[in-house]
Formats: C-alpha cells, sequence, structure tokens
C-alpha cells in the first residue's frame, strides 16, 4: 500500500469518489450530494478555504482504499492561540498499517507547518470535530 498526495482534479475525483465505493453496500449510509463534496474543494464555493492550507491524501492498493485531509485553518489557531492541525475526510478499509499511514501521513504534513497538535476529524464545510487534540511527536 501507498500514501499519494492528491495533486491532479483525476485524484481528486477518486478522493471525492472513494466514500460512495467503500460504503455503496452499506443500508445505513446516506450518501452526500456529490456536488456538496466537490463545493468542499473549491475556493469560490467555499469560503473556509481562503483561511486554510490542505492536503489530500489517497491511500492505494492499487486502487483507492483509503483517504485523509491535513489541513491548517489560519483563523481557529489564531483563535485558539495554539498551533493545532486538523484533519478530516478520514475513510479507510479495515486495515490497520493503511489506517496508521493515513493518520501519520496527515500528522507528518502539519509538522512540516509548526503545527503541534492535531484535531479531527473536522470538516471542510461545518467545522465540527470530533477527537481531541493529540500532541504531535517531536522531529527527530
Amino acid at each position: 500500500m501507498e500514501v499519494r498526495l492528491v495533486e491532479t482534479k483525476a485524484d481528486l475525483a477518486r478522493f471525492i469518489e472513494l466514500p460512495y465505493q467503500l460504503y455503496r453496500h452499506d443500508p445505513v449510509w446516506v450518501p452526500p450530494l456529490r456536488s456538496e463534496q466537490w463545493g468542499q474543494f473549491d475556493s469560490q464555493r467555499n469560503p473556509m478555504l481562503n483561511h486554510c492550507e490542505y492536503a489530500l491524501f489517497l491511500l492505494l492498493n492499487p486502487k483507492p482504499v483509503g483517504r485523509v485531509s491535513a489541513f491548517v485553518d489560519h483563523l481557529a489557531v489564531e483563535t485558539w492561540g495554539e498551533p493545532i492541525g486538523l484533519f478530516g475526510s478520514y475513510e479507510c478499509v479495515e486495515d490497520d498499517q493503511g489506517a496508521r499511514s493515513l493518520l501519520e501521513t496527515a500528522r507528518a504534513w502539519l509538522r512540516t507547518r509548526n503545527m503541534k497538535r492535531m484535531r479531527g476529524p473536522w470538516s471542510f464545510a461545518s467545522q465540527e470535530w470530533g477527537w481531541s487534540s493529540r500532541a504531535l511527536p517531536r522531529r527527530r
């Protein structure tokens, strides 16, 4: 398995489409509108992107089997007074190593932006989060 940065529109389509593939047979999953999912990553439709830096990652085996976003919301960092980065859009097949790889990739990306903690899952749309913050390990 390999974690790869989303760099092209085709990659973004695979990133957005993944939950529809993973949960297509789940009778309790209510799929969000695809247009809303695309809108989350369009700065003209999502004003949150005007104060965020972000990266999207896919877990491939060789097809997408997981995804995660990592982002710094500069307004949130200013408000909290703490360097807390965020993760979201997290989906993964049942695979401990793959799940760990995705979250570690998000954590590493946030560390390169001087974030000391990671909080999530957070949404580009709602700014609601679930997990509490966790200290990021120091670089060696």
